[in-house]
């Protein structure tokens, strides 16, 4: 079976070159993977990821939904998407919210089939996180500076938390700018702009809990890095995050109330409330799914769609 994945664009993405690879290395023996920006000719399956940059897509075609529908940045405006969601055989969703937005505007045929993390870099954790000292918190995104990634709100909660109880490890392109605010503040701070990808799974062993203040995201990726770690998760209520954390159970869902949720966060930052977060993170880190379980379930869908 032939699957090409059409890029529509030949603007490079380091997100879509590592997902093609994935795809190469773990879809079954049987499958064999070829990208194009264009489509080619013959193929058993299409594959589209940037759907609204198409007039039309070709037959047994599927298309994935990369990004927050609700996101309001006009480039990812729902109506340049929809007539492609509704030509395609079949709608790969990343998590729940986006299958039910696409339920509402009529589009039934969608499975979700979620990001996975790369079991090379890590493993499930073996051992229940712990506060030793101060509470370690991780940023890890690339800084934007539209403010998608939820800049001014990160800033406002610092404000409000213990400089002398947190410190912060801000990972991604730009976020020294983050780290150098935080220092300003009287935080404890370190930043990787650019760390190699295998150094990740040392990354998140440092980790007490991962901070994602995105206002949107179709993942993000790092969800099912720190599930699988057993790194508890703050998160706005986004993508992969209303899929994985149960509130105040193994994470922590942020309401958009800074006052609350600082005072949330320092709540379940001393020792014996933690314990229990960290705990019940550790009993759901098989929760996430290693990139070969994603790719097992991503070819039993190409092998469905045409009949094998």
């Amino acid at each position: 079976m032939i699957v090409n994945h059409v890029m529509s664009s030949d603007v490079h993405s380091g997100i879509f070159t590592d997902l093609l690879e994935y795809y190469r290395n773990f879809c079954d023996e049987d499958i064999q993977i070829i990208d194009s920006v264009n489509p080619i000719e013959d193929a058993d399956i299409y594959h589209y990821h940037r759907p609204h940059l198409e007039e039309n897509l070709k037959n047994n075609s599927v298309v994935t939904v990369h990004h927050d529908i609700n996101d309001t940045d006009d480039w990812l405006n729902y109506d340049k998407f929809h007539d492609r969601y509704n030509e395609a055989k079949l709608i790969l969703c990343l998590n729940k919210t986006q299958e039910s937005i696409l339920s509402r505007h009529g589009l039934k045929h969608t499975r979700i089939i979620p990001h996975g993390f790369n079991n090379s870099i890590f493993t499930y954790a073996k051992n229940i996180k712990k506060i030793s000292e101060k509470v370690n918190i991780g940023i890890i995104s690339k800084r934007y500076g539209r403010k998608v990634k939820g800049e001014a709100y990160l800033f406002e909660l610092m404000k409000r938390l213990d400089r002398e109880k947190f410190k912060f490890i801000f990972v991604g392109v730009d976020r020294s700018i983050s780290s150098l605010k935080a220092e300003s503040m009287g935080f404890e701070s370190v930043c990787y702009e650019r760390l190699p990808y295998y150094c990740f799974g040392d990354l998140y062993d440092k980790l007490n809990y991962l901070l994602v203040t995105s206002l949107f995201e179709g993942g993000p990726a790092n969800i099912p890095e720190a599930v699988a770690s057993s790194t508890p998760i703050i998160s706005t209520p986004i993508g992969m995050s209303n899929d994985y954390i149960k509130h105040c159970d193994n994470g922590l869902i942020l309401s958009g109330n800074i006052e609350e949720d600082a005072e949330l966060i320092e709540h379940y930052s001393h020792k014996e409330n933690y314990e229990k977060i960290s705990t019940s993170a550790f009993n759901q880190k098989q929760a996430a799914l290693s990139w070969q379980e994603v790719m097992r379930l991503t070819s039993d869908c190409y092998k469905e769609l045409i009949g094998k």
